[in-house]
């Protein structure tokens, strides 16, 4: 009798029918909320297309309701979209997804096309990206949403991608844990130790073809900047970028060489000034 008294009493308790206790132990399964996932709209396919992540994840399918890869490790990699689907995510917007597979077939899933930038081919060592200055003259202050830092992030990732091939993988390795927030000044990394690591690689590179790259690369890096900068760090700087002008357009790839690492050291220098 008493061990029955002893189990009703602990049964009454796990179903909360003791008065002044409430205890939960079991919760029925029905009574979970349900993990609300994107829905499908539409699939279209592709023609094959090589694109280069930028950020953000790809998924395991388009209900987004898994990870399967971070885009920030694989920077370097060219993917090929193959096909889109049209979801509702979860907070009711729409938005387009690719299906992307590595050149290797070792990395695929779903990522927002807006994370994604068409692979470019380049057939001329000087020609210029498509960056734009997107700067203000003088020393504006950054908005709170970080909206310049992003910008400048999206488009030295885009400029670095000119770069000499052997030389881009160790500059894109920086971007993997850049943030908006510290996007000049950081104690990890920041653009301006991504424009000193282009300094190194010019310095680095015997190859003429390669060093001319860099260079361009590094001269573009400073058509982002320019004019941002306090009006004799501006001037400094618009020397050297005239310098690198005058050594692309001669013979010597070591005259290139220097005069690219000089502006890539005088610019880290400026960009890291830029969020203080």
């Amino acid at each position: 009798m008493k061990s029955k008294l002893i189990y009703s009493a602990i049964l009454a308790m796990t179903l909360g029918t003791v008065p002044g206790i409430s205890v939960s132990t079991f919760t029925s399964p029905n009574a979970l909320a349900k993990t609300k996932l994107a829905r499908v709209i539409s699939y279209k396919k592709l023609s094959k297309t090589p694109y280069n992540v930028n950020k953000g994840y790809l998924y395991t399918n388009p209900r987004l309701n898994k990870k399967a890869h971070r885009a920030a490790n694989y920077l370097s990699w060219t993917f090929y979209a193959t096909e889109s689907a049209k979801v509702k995510k979860a907070n009711g917007k729409e938005a387009t997804y690719y299906y992307l597979k590595s050149g290797n077939n070792k990395v695929k899933g779903w990522i927002w096309k807006g994370n994604l930038s068409k692979v470019v081919v380049s057939t001329n060592n000087n020609t210029n990206n498509n960056t734009s200055n997107s700067g203000s003259s003088g020393t504006t202050q950054p908005t709170n949403d970080y909206a310049q830092q992003k910008s400048d992030i999206s488009n030295m990732l885009s400029i670095v991608r000119t770069m000499y091939s052997q030389d881009q993988d160790d500059v894109l390795a920086d971007f993997k844990d850049i943030t908006p927030k510290e996007a000049y000044d950081s104690s990890d990394n920041d653009l301006s130790e991504v424009i000193s690591d282009m300094g190194y690689a010019v310095d680095d590179q015997d190859n003429d073809n390669g060093v001319r790259m860099d260079a361009q690369a590094i001269q573009n890096a400073y058509q982002l900047f320019a004019n941002r900068f306090p009006s004799l760090t501006s001037i400094k700087l618009a020397a050297l970028s005239s310098r690198l002008s005058d050594t692309l357009s001669g013979k010597s790839s070591d005259d290139v060489s220097e005069a690219a690492s000089n502006l890539a050291d005088e610019l880290s220098d400026a960009v890291l000034n830029l969020q203080s």
